[in-house]
Order: C-alpha cells, then structure tokens, then sequence
C-alpha cells in the first residue's frame, strides 16, 4: 500500500505504550518518512480527543491507525486498531481477582474498546495468547485479527557493562502484587548465595513494604525515562518479569532481542515471546523460582532480535513509502 497513514499515540505517557511510541518515533527518524501524520502526543484517552481526532484521516489519505486500543469509528481510510490491553478481556475469575474500583473502571473502558473494535477493518493483537482473549469475546472478528510481536530494538550492549544484578522493569500497579513477587526473589536469591548479585527495580522505595525495600540486596531506582532504563537494561545480567495479565510482555521480548535470560512464568505466552531467553518458574513453587534463579545467572544466549525487527514491523503497519 502507499499513501499517507495517520497514526494515533495518544496515551503513551509510560509503560509499554510509551515503549511502543518510542520505537515507531526512532523508525521514523532513521527511515525519514514524511507520509505518516502521528497526532495524539502528549493527549490522553478520553472522550474529547477520540472524538476530536476523528477530523484527522478523511477518505483518500490512506491508513488511520489507532496504537491505543480504541479503533476509529467514523467514516475515512481503512480503521486498523492495536489491542494492547490483557484487562479488557479477561475472564470472568481473572476479573473478580481485582479491586472493586478498577474493575469499575476497567469495564467502563472495555465496553468503550469493545464497541470500538467492532468498527475496525484490521484489529492487531501482539501474540496468541491476546489473540485468544479478544475471540473469547468477540469471535466475529476473526477474520479481521491479525497476531504480530510488537517491535523491539537491540540495546547496545557489551558484556563488560554487565553487573551481578537482576533488574526487574515492571510499571507498579495493586493487581501485579509487586511487593510479594520480590520478596519471593529475593528469597531465591539469598538462596542461591552469591553475595555479589542485586535485584534492581523500577519503583521507588515507598512503593514497597519497609520488610522488601530495606532489604540489603535490593536497589530502586525509580521510575526511568526511555534512556536511562536502556541503561539498566545493558548492566543487568538477567530480568524478572513476574507478572501475569499482560497482552505482550516486553521484558520478555527485550532480553530474547539482547540475549538477556529472563525469569518468568513458565506460560505459553511467555515461552512465545520469551523463546530460549525464558528461565521459566511455577507461580507458588519456590524451589522452581531458584532453580529459575540459578539458570538464569549461568545461562549463555545469542541475542534473537528477528521475531521484533521494528522495520519489517512498521513496514508492514503503516504501509510502503
């Protein structure tokens, strides 16, 4: 296809939607496309702006494509949408999991997307496992689905950069238990007994129990911009990634692209993403978490950054120049 798409970010302030956003910026200034129209910066999701926004794209200008969940609806060029949130389709065990008030808000937002997707020609999700929950729910897209990794770029790295530290770059939130998951970490790795070795996280300490913050082997470093994060991601030896509602998993992607191991949920949806970089553990079993530990701090990977060339990627989202 050629012609010129315009490409929604609004929301991308943090997380994985502004990991997204920064790819795609950083593969239009190294292709020096000048035929993709990117509105929404800096914006927020809401009623104004998905209204507002459906002025941009108007019949003839080529691919309106929202990267935030929420399809354009009105009339225009072809509507392509990017599902990249698991808590809009869960299951119904997976939601009573979850506080009363964001499951309110959570199915006021779901209904939102829902509809929305219902509008769309093509509904792109970033592996099988998400692709799995939207059909659970709306099975008459199938047609229309398309599964594709998002992308993920190789941070530059040299062994020597690498510390004794396992770096842990989870966004904090109550339904992801952060504070349960590194104490069971760190348990693992007083277990395993090497004095040298750190857990460094993406939190700041008043984000965690005093019992999980002060303990010795542990070091928050705050909530990090873009580059400095890639900065941890290049002195890390290995990742944790504990969590389990995700759509994607991009620690999971970042270390298989760098050849990082990282310690996960041994899942299908981990193994997908993760490949030969995944330690994998069973939730609630702490002698698999050290076992994960353990091979995790000895393991030896070839950097696999194919499966997420961000050029192939947005060539094929946003269409030929």
């Amino acid at each position: 296809m050629t012609g010129t798409a315009t490409v929604d970010i609004a929301g991308a302030q943090m997380g994985g939607a502004a990991r997204y956003a920064a790819e795609l910026r950083s593969y239009l200034t190294r292709t020096g496309r000048r035929d993709i129209h990117v509105i929404g910066g800096g914006q927020h999701v809401g009623p104004a702006w998905l209204l507002r926004r459906e002025s941009f794209g108007r019949p003839g200008t080529g691919r309106r494509i929202a990267v935030n969940n929420v399809s354009f609806a009105g009339p225009g060029g072809p509507r392509w949408v990017l599902l990249r949130n698991a808590l809009h389709f869960l299951a119904e065990t997976e939601e009573a999991e979850l506080e009363p008030g964001l499951r309110r808000s959570v199915g006021r937002e779901g209904m939102v997307v829902r509809l929305a997707v219902r509008r769309a020609d093509v509904v792109v999700v970033p592996c099988t496992a998400m692709a799995e929950r939207v059909l659970r729910i709306l099975p008459g897209i199938r047609s229309r689905l398309v599964a594709r990794p998002h992308p993920v770029s190789p941070t530059v790295m040299s062994l020597a950069e690498r510390r004794s530290a396992i770096l842990c770059p989870v966004l904090f939130a109550p339904y992801k238990r952060m504070d349960a998951r590194l104490a069971e970490l760190l348990a693992a790795v007083d277990e395993h007994g090497d004095p040298e070795v750190q857990v460094r996280v993406t939190a700041a300490p008043a984000d965690l129990p005093p019992s999980v913050a002060s303990h010795p082997r542990l070091e928050c470093l705050g909530r990090l911009d873009h580059r400095d994060l890639r900065t941890a991601w290049a002195q890390a030896r290995a990742v944790y990634f504990p969590t389990g509602l995700e759509s994607f998993g991009y620690p999971l992607a970042e270390a298989r692209v760098n050849g990082q191991p990282v310690i996960a949920r041994d899942t299908a949806q981990n193994l997908e993403v993760g490949g030969a970089a995944l330690c994998g553990y069973q939730p609630g079993d702490p002698d698999s978490l050290r076992q994960a530990v353990k091979s995790a701090l000895t393991a030896d990977l070839t950097p696999d950054p194919a499966p997420f060339d961000p050029d192939a990627y947005f060539g094929w989202l946003l269409g030929s120049s």
